[in-house]
């Protein structure tokens, strides 16, 4: 034979006794361990195997507790698409956050997925499902794909808005879905009580002296702000003031500054403290506040009705934030989606509670 040498070995596996051939050089791949070698290491029927490892069927606990040994001892990894196509699954979740209208014509990306809080619903959505066996993508275009949708096994929704067409898709076509944030439908969903933790919010704004507070939101389309606007409304009609409420025309930083800085720049401005929905509306609020030598919270108290690593550190002043734990929420969200996908129909409803982080921009302690 001409050419390179080529050296077959023959061992034996320590952990499993099996022959397997490998080539030098890297020419032949070690075979994968499957359920069948752990199966015979174990000396049961592949089938006990299966229900062992799974946690299913009635399986003596020494035997499961055996072939688990096993199964580490000879490093089996269960083929995660070989077991969601045995149960009729791609293996594939979608976490897609509530179409909004776009501020910018032919953007790709909606400008919700700037702010950190759903990246981090995103984060604690991802690192679950694949705990769970499941990989999870998210949806970047408002528009609903049939197409995406069908390859999924399940949705997750966030901050659902009124006639939702990601919802309405999956609701049509039978696909499990959930939402992070209050639905109009019968899904199960997981929320943060959004009222009371304005309510808290409003408290430690006057809680050193009586404050004259303005609400900036840039829409009123989730069930989140509709929440916030209410506790505000509220507050307002307790405390005799009248309302005054600011909008950005969208979410980021350079659409809301805009709107704030002529807010506060105003000389007949009649109030001294802004709550805002959004931490990138916050954020907006600090710089227009520096640009226009105003101090805080000496001349303006800022609070933000949701937390970001952006409010606590590279500002003048750090921003009194409410942590919504989005992380949990999405850890949350996907139990729910499998439940559903399990077949455990009825609707459920989980609320995480909210932390106030006070920092530099109030004057409360």
């Amino acid at each position: 034979m001409s050419g390179a040498n080529h050296t077959l070995d023959v061992h034996e596996t320590p952990a499993t006794g099996a022959m397997h051939r490998t080539r030098d050089r890297g020419q032949m791949k070690p075979r994968r361990i499957t359920i069948k070698d752990v199966a015979r290491e174990a000396g049961v029927s592949v089938a006990t195997a299966s229900e062992a490892l799974n946690g299913k069927g009635r399986v003596a606990a020494a035997t499961r507790q055996n072939v688990i040994d096993v199964a580490a001892r000879v490093g089996y990894t269960a083929n995660r698409l070989a077991k969601n196509l045995n149960a009729g699954r791609t293996g594939s979740l979608v976490l897609a956050v509530s179409p909004q209208p776009l501020t910018e014509e032919g953007s790709g990306l909606q400008p919700e997925w700037d702010i950190e809080y759903y990246f981090r619903v995103l984060n604690g959505a991802s690192l679950q499902a694949f705990q769970r066996g499941f990989l999870l993508s998210m949806l970047p275009t408002q528009t609903s794909s049939r197409d995406f949708l069908s390859a999924a096994d399940g949705l997750i929704v966030v901050d659902p808005s009124d006639d939702d067409p990601l919802i309405a898709e999956a609701v049509r076509s039978g696909l499990p879905c959930v939402t992070v944030g209050r639905n109009s439908g019968d899904l199960s969903w997981v929320d943060n009580d959004f009222f009371t933790g304005t309510t808290s919010a409003l408290a430690h704004i006057g809680n050193d002296r009586p404050a004259r507070v303005a609400l900036f939101l840039s829409e009123t389309a989730s069930s989140y702000v509709r929440d916030e606007l209410s506790s505000y409304l509220d507050w307002c009609s307790a405390t005799g003031a009248a309302p005054i409420i600011l909008r950005s025309p969208g979410p980021r930083v350079d659409e809301a500054e805009p709107v704030i800085h002529a807010a506060l720049a105003r000389t007949d401005r009649e109030f001294d403290a802004v709550l805002t929905t959004l931490d990138t509306l916050a954020h907006a609020t600090e710089r227009a506040a520096l640009a226009l030598d105003l101090d805080v919270p000496g001349d303006l108290q800022i609070v933000s009705l949701a937390d970001s690593r952006y409010l606590d550190y590279g500002l003048q002043k750090s921003i009194t934030a409410l942590d919504l734990h989005p992380v949990q929420l999405g850890e949350i969200a996907v139990e729910l989606l499998i439940d559903a996908l399990d077949g455990h129909g009825e609707r459920r409803r989980e609320v995480v509670p909210i932390s106030l982080n006070v920092r530099e921009s109030t004057l409360a302690d």
